[in-house]
């Protein structure tokens, strides 16, 4: 009989009496137990006690319990033979212990062995129970106690194991042998995808087919092949895995795709299951029930747009409804943004002249604030004229006339709206616009006039219709708000398309996001511009109902239903999902929508092969969120990425400046992208720059280079496409362009779609330019995921872009408004990449405006002056230089410079206001310098004279 594995041992009453620290101690069932007075007792397991030491003295003993995790007990007050026993029992049961993990530590051992020895692919989501086994037996071994008394081969496991234990390193060992196993599979790829695919897969295809991951994210870019590694993974799947065709689902966005896929299918491949996302979902309803009827307003776009048109018109017919909409259009319809939020007032005059701001009564307004001061006094029956010279003379031969923001005639009142805060200041950033507000006042003041002021401080803490009536009621006008069906008549047609357009944009949104009315209103009720997002959901609430009763009415559902309940039918189990490996084409389309259908289909043992480009994502407006491509793995599982960089499209001279292009926005997954090395650059042309403000005129150009580069490389009929940012840039287009074959499409359209060259029109710095400026309206954040919008400046544009771009498989033409080109432009030309340029670019280097810090001073109709690119919002006029009447004047940081390098005496900087320049003038007294600035919204009255001498030489 052995030594005992049982023990007990406590300390004697008095050092009871006086101790704080443990009080007994005893040895059961493998484990130490340590006794407090109290507290509960702690169990020390024996696999983790380093040692244990006995110290004895002339009354007592003192036993010392050291743990592997660095803690420590001790107990005193200890008999000696107590002590001692305590002490044998824990060692006799570390050596049972370590008898009995001996043959569990081999198991174990051999079992992560096999694991981990790269002859398969091991999932993420399968390491949970082996690295939890190994965890769980190295845990029992970690103390010296138990490990001494292992034998030698468990020992060397134990070792073996030791490194694993930590997830980390075990995830590391899991990815190693994964990358053995796909590098070893790649040429049974190869082998198995050759009669699916016209030309073989590249190693790096095929090591992307080969990684079986629970989600597998291929991001592929321009000519890279993707559908090829669909129909590639296919293959490998049945032929190499042993996959039932039956058992693999491809997920495409649109019918063409999904027909492309099932076409390139060899006959042993068919089975496989290819659906569009839309006719996947019908399958499911069919399956379930019976297949639903798809509504004609899911079949066409434009029946949607109808279809709110009707819906708002009626709520127009109604009177208990209309209020809201009229209310809503009259003063909600601009998002607001406060003057004291923009860094400069140049930034603020861009803001407003891309937001286009038109009044019920036609007038083009320079701020929110202004419309909703019109839409007041039209709505009340107030007749005022916006911006109508004062009658009195402000103004010289060079310099304009002061115009009152609003006049009402009937009344021979003024109404000024200052952009002042509750203590009367400007934004800090306006330059002397204090001193323009105090030369109106004095105007007015000197001439006796009515002035009514209003603030944007008002505005923004919502009184400034009330303050507003306040005092025309006090100067005595009369309100006489106009009937509802007037309002409704002069409602132009214009701004009820835009109504419904947004409607229904909002509309498609929250069906694809599936967020709830709830929901809505309660971001609308912490969003910043609280009232105007009440006001709009008020409105699309209406007009949802109606539409969802149309639907109803025949019976049917639209494409966002097809999606949505598909998806709660797999997700509550009504419909069994028999796939184990579901692929998705194009994926940087995905939408919140079809992200919950996928996810939906996620069960044990199934994988998902993701395959798009991010770089590629410009279908926001319909509902698809690039920001899911980032974070598929918090609905998939986990990710293994994989990049095809290898583009058989273009050579470098398309290649660089355009991957360089998209990934200056950092969002961007940042990844290099290569030509194939096959053909090199022969015959490619690259980038090339059309500098021509006429968009047909750089056109043609364009396709006279085309003819004649493609001509000398042995090509009289290249495949041009010519891509406009917008569908009416079709009116471009010559008339005739044989030999070459010229198709137009727009940018979106073209996706998918590539030519030997491509012409990109509509590159142009104004609101319908490219880079577009029309912003997308504030109150799609209401339903747009948080993380759908970005940071970076016209990102979707920038995506947009770079799609254009490569389109094309020997150059790309680029054709800018000399004057305004497109930023886009001016970036590729300064990025350092080698483009060629046709045409002379000189609005690239134009100043900036010395007023409003924002805007380009660019070469007005008649060629005299050089105006701010923000006007009318800033007025600023740079003049002809006196001294060489070659190029213009513009002072910069209190100097001035003329703009013709060879001008031997260049103006003077206005040493008052720092704006303008100083010119010659005549008066009644002689000549005299004096500031141009002088008439101008606020004025500038500097002048100096001239020196005797010089005054008389130039008389």
């Amino acid at each position: 009989m052995g030594p005992p594995e049982r023990a007990t041992a406590r300390s004697s009453w008095l050092s009871r009496l006086w101790t704080r620290g443990p009080t007994g101690v005893a040895v059961d069932d493998g484990a130490v137990r340590v006794e407090r007075n109290t507290e509960p007792v702690e169990e020390l397991p024996v696999g983790s006690l380093d040692a244990i030491e006995v110290r004895g003295s002339w009354f007592w003993h003192r036993l010392t319990i050291r743990a592997a995790d660095g803690a420590q007990h001790t107990v005193g007050g200890l008999g000696g033979r107590a002590a001692a026993g305590i002490e044998q029992a824990a060692r006799t049961a570390a050596a049972r212990r370590a008898a009995i993990l001996g043959p569990e530590l081999l198991r174990v051992d051999a079992a992560t062995q096999r694991f981990l020895r790269g002859d398969r692919y091991i999932r993420r989501s399968s390491m949970g129970t082996p690295h939890a086994d190994l965890a769980s037996v190295v845990r029992q071994c970690q103390g010296a106690f138990a490990r001494d008394h292992l034998p030698a081969d468990a020992a060397s496991a134990l070792a073996r194991l030791v490194p694993l234990a930590i997830a980390e390193a075990f995830e590391a060992a899991r990815e190693r042998a994964n990358e053995r196993f796909a590098a070893e599979r790649v040429p049974a790829v190869q082998s198995a995808t050759r009669s699916a695919l016209r030309v073989p897969l590249t190693d790096e295809q095929a090591l992307a087919i080969a990684t079986d991951e629970d989600t597998t994210l291929v991001l592929a870019g321009a000519g890279t092949g993707k559908t090829a590694v669909i129909i590639g993974k296919v293959a490998h799947l049945v032929r190499n895995e042993g996959v039932p065709p039956h058992e693999i689902l491809v997920l495409a966005f649109n019918a063409a795709a999904a027909e492309e896929v099932r076409q390139r299918l060899p006959d042993d491949l068919k089975a496989a299951a290819v659906f569009t996302f839309h006719a996947f979902g019908r399958r499911v309803m069919a399956d379930t029930d019976v297949a639903p009827t798809i509504s004609r307003l899911a079949q066409d776009d434009a029946a949607v747009q109808r279809a709110v048109d009707e819906a708002l018109k009626a709520l127009l017919d109604d009177p208990q409804q209309s209020q809201g909409v009229t209310d809503f259009i009259a003063h909600h319809r601009a998002p607001y943004r406060s003057p004291f939020s923009f860094r400069s007032a140049g930034e603020y005059f861009e803001h407003v002249r891309h937001a286009e701001l038109r009044t019920l009564s036609g007038d083009l307004v320079k701020s929110v604030e202004e419309l909703e001061i019109a839409n007041f006094l039209t709505l009340n029956g107030i007749e005022f004229r916006y911006e109508q010279a004062f009658p009195e003379p402000t103004a010289t031969q060079e310099h304009s006339q002061y115009l009152p923001d609003f006049y009402l005639p009937a009344h021979d009142i003024y109404i000024e709206h200052f952009a002042l805060n509750e203590n009367g200041d400007p934004p800090p950033t306006w330059k002397r616009y204090a001193e323009g507000v105090e030369w109106k006042r004095a105007i007015h003041a000197e001439l006796g006039t009515r002035l009514i002021e209003t603030y944007s401080w008002q505005h923004r803490t919502g009184v400034l219709r009330d303050r507003l009536r306040e005092q025309l009621e006090a100067e005595g006008v009369t309100f006489e708000p106009i009937p509802i069906g007037t309002v409704i008549a002069r409602l132009a047609r214009w701004l009820l398309s835009w109504l419904a357009r947004l409607l229904t944009t909002f509309l498609h949104h929250v069906k694809t996001s599936g967020v709830t009315a709830d929901e809505l209103r309660e971001r609308a009720r912490t969003s910043e511009d609280r009232g105007r997002a009440e006001s709009f959901l008020g409105v699309f609430e209406q007009v949802r109902e109606r539409y969802e009763a149309m639907l109803a009415e025949e019976g049917a559902v639209d494409f966002h239903d097809l999606i949505n309940r598909a998806a709660d039918l797999i997700r509550d189990g009504t419909w069994r999902a028999p796939y184990r490996y579901v692929l998705v084409d194009e994926f940087q389309d995905i939408s919140a929508g079809r992200m919950r259908m996928i996810e939906a289909l996620k069960g044990d043992g199934v994988a998902y092969f993701l395959v798009g480009d991010d770089w590629q994502s410009i279908y926001r407006f319909a509902g698809s969120d690039v920001g899911l491509v980032r974070d598929c793995g918090d609905h998939l599982g986990h990710i293994r990425q994989r990049t095809l960089s290898q583009t058989f499209r273009f050579a470098d001279g398309i290649l660089r400046p355009s991957t360089a292009f998209v990934q200056r926005n950092p969002e961007q997954t940042q990844r290099p992208l290569r030509e194939d090395g096959e053909d090199g650059e022969d015959g490619e042309d690259g980038v090339t720059i059309v500098a021509d403000g006429d968009p047909g005129r750089g056109l043609w150009r364009s396709l006279q280079e085309i003819r004649k580069r493609a001509a000398a490389n042995g090509d009289e009929a290249p495949s041009v496409l010519v891509l406009g940012r917008y569908n009416n840039s079709r009116g471009a287009m010559p008339r005739s362009t044989a030999p070459l074959r010229v198709e137009f499409s727009t940018v979106h359209r073209a996706k998918g779609r590539e030519a030997d060259y491509v012409v990109v029109l509509d590159l142009k710095n104004e609101r319908r330019g490219f880079p577009s400026q029309v912003e997308d309206d504030p109150l799609l954040d209401l339903v747009l995921p948080s993380g759908a919008s970005t940071r970076y400046p016209h990102a979707e544009e920038r995506r947009l872009f770079y799609v254009a771009m490569t389109r094309a498989r020997r150059g790309a033409y680029l054709v800018t408004d000399p004057q305004q080109p497109s930023t886009f432009v001016t970036e590729l030309r300064h990025d350092g990449s080698e483009i060629r340029q046709l045409g002379e670019l000189p609005g690239d280097d134009a100043p900036e405006c010395p007023r409003c810090l924002a805007g380009k001073l660019v070469r007005s109709q008649s060629g005299d002056t050089l105006r701010c690119s923000n006007h009318p919002m800033c007025r600023h006029l740079a003049p002809r230089c006196a001294s060489c009447n070659a190029g213009y004047a513009i002072p910069t940081d209190g100097r001035a410079r003329c703009t013709n390098a060879s001008c031997a005496r260049p103006p003077r900087a206005c040493p008052t206001c720092g704006v303008g320049v100083l010119v010659m003038r005549y008066g009644r007294y002689g000549q005299f310098l004096g500031c141009t600035e002088y008439g101008r919204e606020p004025p500038c009255a500097y002048t100096e004279n001239l020196p005797r001498r010089s005054a008389r030489a130039r008389g």
